[in-house]
């Protein structure tokens, strides 16, 4: 079983999170760019070595209030844990990163970008150049259907 320090010192190998002291001698590690609301990713690290790690991506019934305990995890299973869960708080409400793209072709081998930038849907030419903004991810790929371009 890993020790405080142990853990500490594997949480505190992640830039993107923020060790925060709480009661009791704990600390909680936040993810400052996450992009809802949910920032804590491991809660209360405990000076018996127990924490909690985001889990909220899992079925409700698998966590404690969206958490799984890491008492007896190993270095391994932690890293994992920790790296699921900034990746899951990366994702907006949408389920998608900010940022996140898809290439999309036609028969001429024209070729247009499909992009989330937080809250909307955008379809770029080659040159950037935005050719449609939409509310939803849906809306964007029903133009690109109807233009007779597909997913590539």
């Amino acid at each position: 079983m890993l020790t405080f320090e142990e853990k500490k010192e594997i949480f505190d190998s992640y830039p993107e999170l923020e060790a925060n002291p709480v009661s009791m001698n704990r600390l909680n590690y936040h993810f400052k760019e996450s992009a809802v609301a949910k920032t804590v990713v491991v809660r209360f690290l405990h000076p018996n070595g127990n924490a909690f790690i985001y889990a909220g991506y899992l079925p409700k019934e698998e966590t404690n209030k969206g958490y799984i305990s890491v008492l007896e995890d190993d270095e391994d299973r932690i890293r994992e844990l920790v790296e699921e869960a900034v990746s899951f708080l990366r994702k907006t409400e949408s389920g998608y990163e900010d940022g996140y793209s898809e290439l999309w072709f036609n028969q001429e081998g024209e070729v247009l970008r499909l992009q989330f930038e937080n809250p909307v849907w955008s379809v770029l030419l080659p040159s950037e150049q935005v050719e449609g903004i939409f509310k939803t991810k849906e809306a964007g790929e029903s133009y690109l259907r109807d233009e007779g371009f597909q997913k590539g």
